[in-house]
């Protein structure tokens, strides 16, 4: 017998001898009796997984197929992927990793976690909530203990939310983080149980060049013990914490970092309402935050909220409140040094800031500055209490450095000659009725016409379809008298004009995108790649390569054009057209 043989033979003997299987993956197929994991026949092939195997709970047809863990369920595996539109149910029993638990993670799912009791404990790993795709955790009761981090909505296409109602989550080992979305979306609802993080909280971490993340910590009950919040240098993206009926407890002194947070205004109380409280014990050595709602005299409910960025409109914004139980009317102060709004008072002639007493909960101040933050104070007044008047807190807001060309948030499928009707085909003209000069189509021709799943900000976005095999150019152009920006762009000295669109490996590599104003033509010159890619990217061009007067500015246009004999097609979105005072914006 040769050697090669005789190990052969013995490697098995040491497999049946043992009992050691080699790691495989089993798919759930449900195709056992109930739902339950320890079901051989709900698993392919018909064997549970173990501690060395991979489980995949990824039937998509039918949809929204469950497995269930409850009390009577040991479930060991290295690794488990919930995938497609599966759920697993945790009701009870213990659920164990070697590796970690990853909840839609490839991208098109649209995949749930839900825990009611029992205990799940990753080993060695992370849990991994909507990395690529859809992700949605939801925590009812029992104990999740993981030796890594969490990952909610890490990558560009990734869309993790979790909802945590009850028990204990416990994050202890390496590299113990709280990740929430480091490029994509990713949204942590806390209603109520005790969160333990051996590390940081992080949010929207990215870096400067990749900004796309958009995380939010939601604290409306319970606990969070952390280690500490990421250094604001390293944080990026859009993010906030808002802090409502929980508590925020971190390790050691961490007021400073916890204040930064405050003045940027990535954390706040009652969503921009109430007040944060920072309180630092050297006994234990913590710092605590958290929140409660203004006293029933002041004015509340600001509009815009506290520390918010807004665009600029036509009109405003106008400034809006809630009043306070007893006032009869209100004395406004507003201006850009916040020391002055707070300090000033209504004596006739010594505060400029001071801008009258109104009965209305409404005031519209001067023309607002792009890029510029601004103060305001109401004051609540009952001529018949001693009391009055009641002095409010000094409230502020900052005005967006753009001024939003079309957002696309307007448009609706009211049908049209109805009232209130506004179809994006109505304004943005394409070439449906005559695609073999013009093969654009704007909106989708079936169903809805706007994208609301797939946006970069509010809630819509808009698909503009091209096939260029018979025509050769596709374009949408709209009258910019249309358009609440007007003709004039050079009131505010706008130097770029930036876009946002998202493609595909579906569309064509060879066709040409572009943007005209006045019928004069910019050629993209971005990454030529960024079209086969499902991901949001900035297009920004500097307004003086369209040389035109900007005084004057009638059409604006997104196509695409033939290269070569063959014309391609395909579909972009597009979201957030907008004129920017600076050229350096990213």
């Amino acid at each position: 017998m040769c050697k090669k043989a005789f190990c052969l033979i013995s490697f098995i003997l040491v497999i049946l001898l043992t009992g050691i299987a080699p790691a495989a993956t089993y798919l759930w197929d449900n195709g056992g009796e109930g739902l339950l994991w320890n079901v051989p026949e709900n698993w392919d092939p018909d064997v549970v997984p173990g501690v060395a195997d991979t489980a995949r709970i990824n039937l998509s047809d039918p949809p929204d197929a469950n497995c269930v863990i409850d009390s009577s369920v040991v479930a060991d595996c290295e690794t488990v992927y919930v995938d497609s539109n599966s759920v697993l149910n945790m009701t009870g029993g213990t659920l164990t990793t070697g590796g970690h638990i990853r909840i839609g993670e490839p991208s098109g799912s649209n995949a749930f976690f839900i825990m009611d009791a029992g205990t799940a404990t990753s080993l060695n790993g992370r849990l991994w909530v909507g990395m690529n795709g859809k992700g949605t955790f939801i925590m009812n009761g029992g104990e999740l203990n993981i030796y890594e981090k969490i990952e909610i909505g890490k990558n560009a296409s990734g869309n993790g939310s979790v909802y945590m109602y009850g028990g204990t989550m416990n994050f202890q080992g390496s590299s113990t983080d709280l990740e929430i979305a480091s490029r994509g979306t990713g949204f942590f609802y806390i209603y109520g149980g005790e969160i333990n993080i051996q590390d940081q909280i992080k949010l929207a971490q990215g870096s400067a060049e990749q900004t796309t993340g958009d995380a939010r910590l939601y604290l409306y009950g319970g606990t969070i013990n952390a280690g500490g919040l990421r250094s604001p240098a390293e944080v990026f993206g859009n993010r906030q914490i808002d802090v409502t009926e929980g508590t925020l407890i971190l390790a050691g002194d961490d007021t400073s970092v916890v204040s930064e947070y405050i003045n940027r205004g990535w954390m706040v109380g009652y969503g921009g309402l109430g007040i944060l409280n920072v309180t630092y014990t050297s006994d234990p050595n913590q710092t605590m935050v958290t929140a409660r709602m203004l006293d029933p005299e002041l004015a509340w409910n600001p509009s815009p909220r506290h520390l918010d960025t807004v665009e600029r409109t036509l009109d405003g914004p106008a400034l809006s409140w809630v009043p306070g139980v007893y006032a009869d009317s209100h004395d406004v102060y507003f201006g850009t040094d916040p020391n002055a709004v707070n300090d000033a008072n209504n004596f006739p002639g010594m505060w400029s800031q001071f801008k009258g007493n109104q009965d209305p909960c409404s005031y519209y101040p001067e023309p607002l500055e792009l890029d510029k933050t601004y103060y305001w104070r109401i004051d609540e007044v009952n001529e018949l209490d001693p009391n009055s008047p009641w002095k409010g807190i000094v409230w502020e807001f900052t005005i967006a450095d753009y001024v939003a060309v079309d957002d696309f948030e307007s448009y609706n499928d009211i049908p049209d000659g109805e009232q209130g009707s506004n179809l994006v085909y109505n304004i943005w003209l394409d070439g449906f009725g005559n695609p073999s000069v013009n093969g654009s189509a704007i909106g989708y021709v079936t169903g809805f016409s706007l994208e609301t799943e797939k946006v970069h900000s509010g809630a819509q976005s808009v698909p503009l379809a091209y096939n260029n095999a018979n025509a050769t150019y596709s374009e949408a152009t709209i009258d910019i008298a249309d358009l609440a920006i007007g003709t004039d762009w050079t009131l505010d000295d706008f130097k770029m004009l930036s876009l946002w669109f998202y493609g595909g490996p579906f569309n064509s590599s060879t066709e040409q995108m572009y943007l005209k104003l006045n019928d004069v033509k910019v050629i993209y010159d971005g990454e030529p790649d960024y079209l086969q890619q499902a991901a949001w990217q900035e297009w920004n061009i500097d307004l003086a390569a369209f040389g035109i007067d900007l005084g004057h500015v009638t059409t604006l246009s997104i196509g695409f054009e033939r290269i070569g004999a063959a014309g391609g097609f395909g579909t972009v979105l597009f979201d957030d057209i907008r004129l920017y005072i600076s050229a350096d914006q990213e």
